[in-house]
């Protein structure tokens, strides 16, 4: 392997990930606890260490959420479910709409709770490192919650839909 620098443009970087298949998350925060709810769609979230539990994900620079996840130090990651693609799509779009008053989320501990989600991750963010055009947000897990047997929903090819087991 050649040890000179290569250039790779944004485009083809995302081409190249969008043939990996990751988990989908929502990632929730509040302004103060059962106010002013912020949220986004995200497929980074990955697991740091299991002592002390710490997981990692990307927050862009220019993210609608980053000023109060910053702030209040305090997320709640939720996994999706097979059947959640309408919540992933909500979330990753028009932040005006990603809270509408339909049922698919409530308040828990004073953050946002995404009804129906397989896993919730409450965690407190240790650090928020300046990568490239996002931070990569540091998080401790304070309390887990598994809520669901139900498959997990996947980003693959820039589409979300229901993980097919291997071999099934």
């Amino acid at each position: 392997m050649s040890s000179a620098t290569l250039h790779v443009a944004p485009p083809d970087l995302r081409s190249a990930f969008r043939h990996a298949a990751t988990s989908t998350w929502v990632v929730t925060g509040a302004r103060a606890p059962g106010i002013d709810p912020t949220g986004f769609t995200a497929i980074s979230i990955a697991s740091v260490s299991l002592a002390p539990p710490l997981v990692s994900f990307n927050i862009g620079k220019d993210s609608s959420s980053l000023v109060t996840l910053g702030r209040t130090r305090r997320a709640a990651l939720h996994l999706l479910g097979r059947d959640q693609a309408h919540v992933a799509t909500r979330f990753a779009a028009d932040r005006s709409r990603r809270f509408a008053e339909d049922g698919t989320w409530g308040w828990t501990g004073g953050l946002p709770d995404v009804h129906g989600c397989a896993v919730r991750l409450t965690t407190t963010l240790v650090d928020l490192v300046e990568a490239g055009d996002s931070f990569l947000a540091l998080a401790r897990v304070e309390r887990a919650t598994t809520r669901a047997a139900a498959a997990p929903l996947v980003h693959h090819q820039g589409s979300f839909g229901p993980l097919e087991l291997i071999g099934a």
